[in-house]
């Protein structure tokens, strides 16, 4: 059920981020699955985690349009990354997750800025992934936590709603 629980979320926020927060406007927004990737490093172990992963990034991948495995690739390594970080950090602080949903977004960002600055055809300046990737930086340390916030608690919805649909009935009690 969690399994499912991860599939809607990240469908959900492959939809949203590519039809609804496209647009002309010159706001530079971040990869809306970066904060989920840090939700999954730190609430959930490689086994339930690395199927996940595996589908958001081969399915953002597939929708970009950019260098295959990008995506994928950004994914793991933050996965890990998150997963080192939080044998020395306290889980439960309230800065830590602001600041690892910011590092995520930092590395996430670059990866795919530097890809698609070795892989451009013309030769691009590199200082003009500075005003992108802060304002993605920004958005990301703004909006993520919110992200994670509602992750946990659907989460926390999701395990409820198992233990109440598999709760063993009483025999005497009539259904």
């Amino acid at each position: 059920m969690i399994y499912g629980y991860h599939v809607v979320i990240c469908l959900f926020l492959i939809i949203f981020q590519t039809t609804l927060l496209v647009g002309g406007a010159a706001v530079h927004l971040y990869d809306l699955l970066a904060p989920f990737v840090v939700y999954l490093g730190v609430y959930h172990l490689p086994r339930g985690a690395i199927p996940v992963l595996l589908f958001s990034g081969l399915a953002m991948d597939g929708i970009s349009g950019g260098v295959f495995g990008v995506y994928l690739t950004a994914y793991l390594w933050m996965y890990v990354g998150v997963r080192w970080a939080i044998q020395f950090l306290q889980v439960g602080n309230v800065i830590l997750m602001p600041l690892l949903v910011t590092a995520g977004v930092v590395f996430e960002s670059l990866v795919v800025a530097f890809s698609a600055v070795v892989l451009a055809s013309a030769p691009w300046p590199v200082e003009s992934i500075l005003p992108v990737v802060s304002g993605q930086v920004l958005w990301g340390a703004v909006t993520g936590p919110f992200l994670m916030l509602f992750f946990i608690r659907g989460q926390k919805i999701v395990e409820r709603a198992r233990k109440s649909f598999y709760a063993e009935k009483s025999p005497l009690r009539t259904p």
